[in-house]
């Protein structure tokens, strides 16, 4: 079986409202550089105690602390990695950024890329079952791309969704795929969408059970039954005042009425102006779905330990707390089962500080200031790592992977990820994979000891890029 690890593709990320347009051609070689740097069949290792079967370890497991507080420490736990100033220029480039949707007239995605999925079937659907051409016309059908954009409505996610790469909630694998948590990668699926993510409506299939949507991070399609129209005084209600960010995984969101939605770190939701909040709670507006279509907001109310005011102080004590929270969870390509991939975990974990990241590792690696990596040897990287790079704020980042650098640990960079696997070579393919498959802290060479390691290629090979989304104070 091959298994295909990889951090973002498919869409395209960008800022509002001149967001990026989709592209086939970029589709199709983004996806070849991803597929070529984790792509891979599961390599047997032996695994920790309590791991699925599918899972392996390498020795930087045992060698790095899994407990980012001692990372902290070392970066002083209470330390501001960059001012006041700073931070309330992140947060105004965040909140541009993240309502962009509600500024737009009209979809930035022209009708060529949108349907450029739709021509010929490709992939299977659940093991060995391929997907055929004449399931693909309809949806092609239902999908009414000769009418794209049909619409330009304002919206709201209204519970966590799928953005997804057609109007289908059947999935794509690239190879027969009996076990999708062993293997998964479901090419439909573009991101995740926490509730209360602005959006803009640009066209809805046939059935009505689906829209084509742009959102902060992307454009693709969502179920229409997550979403909930916004108008132009709904809009403004919601994004004018303070926010509180989610700070714990998963977060259940129960209203006075009974509605229940789940969220997680990376989630903002408005902070109910009615002086009731206090240090150990708060009140926060959850978007809901009247019976008119249309957005409306409940008030749910939160412990100090499921959220905090935002934006939270930018120190590494408060981003190993956070990351501490994330540690061991399962790698899931673009939110599969509700889980993340390499760089959801950086873009969730930094977003309560007020840090926007794009939704792909390539972006996040072009983001802030950049020192580029290629062309030295391991020992040199790891040397401008450590002389350059900022404990819990700066990304190391390579073809299809990113990661947060976290300290100097016995003279070694130690990153932070979420990462599936390490190349290795098993029963004559070369293109296997150890799967580690969660959030671990590691070295910039995961895997080195490996016997089989393929071509003694280890991640330092591949990165190519320090980078520090926001001006730091050193």
């Amino acid at each position: 079986m091959r298994h295909f690890g990889r951090s973002f593709a498919g869409i395209y990320c960008g800022s509002a409202p001149g967001l990026a347009r989709l592209s086939g051609l970029l589709l199709g070689l983004l996806c070849l550089l991803l597929l070529q740097a984790c792509g891979g069949r599961q390599a047997h290792q032996p695994h920790e105690a309590g791991l699925p079967s599918w899972m392996g370890t390498v020795e930087d497991l045992r060698r790095f602390p899994q407990d980012l507080n001692g990372y902290a420490a070392r970066a002083g736990k209470d330390k501001e990695l960059f001012s006041a100033a700073e931070q309330s220029a992140q947060v105004a480039r965040f909140m541009r950024i993240y309502f962009g949707p509600w500024e737009m007239t009209k979809t930035s995605v022209s009708r060529r890329d949108a349907a450029a999925i739709f021509h010929r079937a490709r992939g299977f659907k659940y093991d060995d079952v391929r997907w055929t051409q004449e399931e693909w016309d309809a949806i092609s059908r239902n999908a009414a791309m000769g009418a794209f954009p049909s619409r330009s409505t304002w919206a709201i996610t209204v519970r966590a969704t799928d953005l997804r790469e057609m109007p289908t909630s059947q999935t794509r694998f690239a190879e027969p795929t009996p076990d999708p948590r062993a293997n998964p990668f479901d090419y439909f699926q573009y991101s995740l969408l926490p509730v209360g993510t602005p959006l803009l409506i640009a066209h809805t299939t046939r059935d009505g059970r689906w829209h084509f949507v742009e959102c902060p991070i992307a454009a693709g399609w969502v179920a229409a039954d997550d979403v909930a129209a916004v108008d132009a005084a709904f809009a403004h209600t919601y994004r004018d005042g303070p926010f509180a960010a989610l700070v714990r995984d998963p977060v259940r969101l129960v209203t006075a009425g009974g509605t229940t939605a789940t969220a997680g770190i990376g989630a903002l939701l408005p902070l109910r102006n009615d002086n009731q909040n206090g240090q150990d709670h708060m009140r926060v507006l959850l978007p809901q779905r009247g019976p008119d279509g249309m957005a409306r907001t409940e008030a749910v109310t939160l412990v100090a330990a499921d959220a905090a005011p935002w934006p939270l102080p930018p120190t590494p004590g408060n981003i190993a707390r956070l990351g501490n929270r994330m540690m061991g969870q399962h790698y899931g390509w673009g939110g599969m089962f509700g889980l993340r991939d390499c760089s959801a975990m950086t873009r969730d974990l930094l977003a309560p500080f007020g840090i926007w990241l794009p939704r792909n590792s390539v972006a996040q690696a072009r983001t802030g200031s950049v020192l580029p990596l290629e062309g030295m040897s391991t020992a040199e990287k790891e040397a401008a790592i450590l002389r350059y790079g900022v404990p819990f704020l700066s990304l190391v980042g390579m073809r299809g992977h990113i990661t947060l650098y976290v300290g100097n640990y016995r003279g070694r960079p130690a990153i932070l990820h979420d990462v599936w696997g390490v190349r290795v070579v098993q029963d004559g393919d070369d293109d296997a994979r150890l799967v580690l498959g969660r959030v671990v802290i590691t070295s910039i060479t995961p895997g080195a000891e490996l016997p089989n390691l393929y071509r003694t290629v280890t991640f330092a090979d591949r990165l190519r890029t320090l980078s520090t989304p926001a001006d730091t104070l050193r």
